[in-house]
């Protein structure tokens, strides 16, 4: 299990218990430093975490038998976790409103899918049923990626590694990136929407001229309903990464 260590007001780590060991026997380490284990909430004495540590005999003679409890203050805590309750409020909330609208675009499809009986109708409506399909499928991948923007708010313990955090980091602001890309591509697709011009047997046949209809109809809002919601996925996820594999402030004092 990882330890974490702090000796002289400095905090190390993680180390594996060997890691530990071996520095207790090189001098690195004093038997009066604090340890704190990956999950535990106090710190202690690392003579209290290995009381059959073998020590040299200037180290040993320094022991003390009676195990001192150390409690955690703030700054501490700051070093190992972080405060997440305002990101866990709002990426709840995003993921559940994409959840919403994700159901709500399912009932709506499952409305259209039955004939009306009258095929000029049917026909009419049948791009609002492609609309409603595109739309619950955006919906569907956003809510997932909202999901895991969620999930990573409860990634609270600090990453030690700081070559780790740098790449997690740039991966995470690349996906934000792709998401204002991919709402730019459909704010895009909406402002240069152009409907395709009818034809000639349109005016005459009333089943074509349902379906082009329905198609002008929803034309324009397709790329919205399918890319927009894809894209609020895409930032969420990002967005929740970036703030995951942000630089503690407490990290930055030390």
């Amino acid at each position: 299990m990882s330890i974490y260590v702090n000796s002289g007001g400095t905090q190390s780590g993680p180390f594996d218990e060997t890691s530990v060991l071996e520095r207790l026997k090189n001098g690195q380490l004093s038997m009066d430093d604090l340890g704190i284990r990956q999950g535990e909430s106090e710190w202690r004495r690392l003579r209290e975490m290995f009381p059959n540590a073998v020590l040299p005999p200037l180290q040993a003679s320094a022991f003390v038998a009676s195990p001192v409890l150390v409690p955690v203050n703030s700054s501490d805590i700051a070093l190992l976790y972080r405060k997440t309750t305002i990101q866990k409020i709002f990426f709840g909330l995003v993921f559940f409103g994409l959840g919403v609208a994700f159901i709500g675009s399912v009932v709506y499809f499952m409305s259209m899918r039955g004939s009306s009986g009258d095929l000029i109708a049917d026909l009419g409506n049948m791009s609002y049923r492609i609309l409603a399909r595109d739309t619950a499928i955006g919906l569907f991948i956003a809510a997932f990626f909202s999901l895991i923007a969620f999930l990573l708010t409860f990634k609270r313990k600090i990453i030690a590694s700081n070559g780790l955090r740098i790449v997690l980091r740039l991966f995470f602001l690349f996906i934000l990136f792709i998401g204002i890309i991919e709402f730019g591509y459909a704010a895009v697709s909406f402002l240069t929407y152009s409907p395709p011009s009818k034809t000639a047997d349109s005016k005459s046949n009333e089943m074509l001229k349902a379906l082009e209809d329905g198609e002008a109809a929803v034309g324009p809002i397709k790329p919205v309903a399918f890319h927009v919601p894809i894209s609020i996925g895409l930032m969420m996820l990002g967005l929740s990464g970036a703030l995951m594999t942000k630089r503690n402030g407490s990290e930055e004092r030390d």
